[in-house]
């Protein structure tokens, strides 16, 4: 014998139903009335395919529409028979062959109609045709088994998402009508569990800000964890409460306790992983506070663009930062600029620097534009009276009028 000993297993690539109509015929479940009636019946299924997907009357669409029938049939008696083949040649003696497509293409229809992402709002779909079209060119029934359990996964998730949605007192409308996923209310959950929090504590971006700062500081303590792990949860959701359980304290949490990582940035890269209310960041100085310290010093909390303009110019001056300038001060800024230069890049390291991450790119890019025109204004030479200069700066800086006498 040689030394090369190769296992060699049989492959069985013949449809479902082909295999399970053999059997029946062999064992006898099958007789010719009955593979008679079945001759009669597919044709017309054929056509009905090929009228539905393209045109009835060419070839190559009777015969693709031959494949699908095929399929649709060995996808009803391979789930329905638990692919046992003895049960399947019962079902061919005891169903017509246009009833068995009927069933392959119901259970293709029921797969469509389950969500395929476990998202909490409205799912867009496209069309069940094109959906139809599509499996039942499939041969294996693999694929579909696969996609059933997605699906049906994504459909106890969702279940889940709106449990614990009412945990942190949220109307189950209200989630169906926003753009979240059901792993990130969980994943919101699980966190304020493991920090301890009350369970309706849903949170804002702000509040967000500040929970991590508290986890920061305080850790999390083994028994809230453990509270996290044991505290009552419908046992049908408790394997994807650990799941998530096990995520934040593996992913989350050591970025959290990353104090390389500002919380600024911790913020920034983590919120979209959790569901928090709706909050204008753009229009508030409390969120800066307490994730930009060093922004806030430097503005004094100061948000509008004019103020802050005025104080990137001092910067690109070489100049204390100021939020503000009286008309002295601004002329004699501009003489500095003309004399010893204008250097922007100075005022842009600071935003990258010290600027929240939420308003970088947008204050750049009215930085940016400032400068382009602040070149034309500000560093004309023959404009000796700084009247062009001074309009621009009224314009677009916080200059002080002068107190009236």
């Amino acid at each position: 014998m040689s030394d090369n000993t190769f296992n060699v297993s049989l492959f069985e690539d013949r449809p479902f139903f082909e295999r399970a109509l053999r059997l029946g015929v062999q064992k006898g479940v099958l007789d010719q009335a009955r593979i008679a009636a079945i001759e009669a019946d597919a044709p017309k299924g054929m056509v009905q395919i090929a009228e539905a997907f393209g045109s009835k009357y060419l070839r190559p669409e009777i015969e693709t529409a031959r494949k699908r029938i095929v399929n649709l049939v060995s996808l009803y008696l391979s789930e329905t028979a638990n692919g046992d083949l003895d049960v399947a040649a019962k079902l061919i003696r005891d169903n017509s062959f246009l009833s068995l497509s009927r069933g392959g293409s119901g259970m293709i229809k029921a797969l469509f109609a389950m969500p395929e992402y476990a998202l909490l709002g409205r799912e867009e779909k496209g069309r069940v045709e094109d959906f139809l079209e599509y499996w039942s060119r499939k041969e294996s029934q693999i694929d579909y088994q696969k996609a059933l359990a997605q699906r049906k996964a994504n459909m106890l998730e969702i279940e889940a998402g709106l449990w614990f949605g009412e945990q942190l007192e949220l109307e189950r409308e209200d989630l169906r009508e926003q753009d979240a996923d059901a792993e990130s209310v969980i994943r919101t959950a699980m966190l304020l569990r493991l920090a301890g929090k009350p369970a309706g504590s849903l949170i804002n971006q702000v509040e967000f800000a500040g929970l991590l700062d508290t986890i920061r500081a305080k850790g999390i303590k083994p028994k809230k964890a453990a509270k996290a792990k044991a505290e009552e949860i419908p046992e049908k959701f408790q394997a994807i409460a650990e799941r998530i359980r096990k995520e934040v304290e593996e992913r989350d949490l050591p970025r959290i306790l990353d104090m390389e990582t500002s919380l600024d940035k911790l913020v920034y890269e983590l919120k979209d992983r959790y569901y928090l209310r709706d909050y204008e960041v753009e229009d508030t100085s409390e969120y800066d506070a307490l994730v930009s310290k060093e922004w806030t010093r430097v503005t004094k909390g100061k948000t509008d663009i004019d103020a802050l303009l005025t104080l990137f110019l001092c910067l690109a001056a070489d100049l204390p930062p100021k939020t503000s300038l009286t008309e002295g001060a601004a002329k004699k800024l501009v003489k500095k600029l003309r004399d010893e230069g204008f250097h922007p890049d100075t005022a842009s390291e600071f935003i990258r620097a010290a600027a929240p991450h939420e308003k970088q790119e947008s204050l750049l890019a009215d930085w940016e534009e400032f400068v382009e025109e602040a070149n034309n204004y500000l560093l004309d030479d023959w404009d000796s009276t700084y009247n062009g200069a001074m309009r621009f700066l009224r314009e677009n800086c916080y200059i002080e009028k002068p107190a009236k006498k």
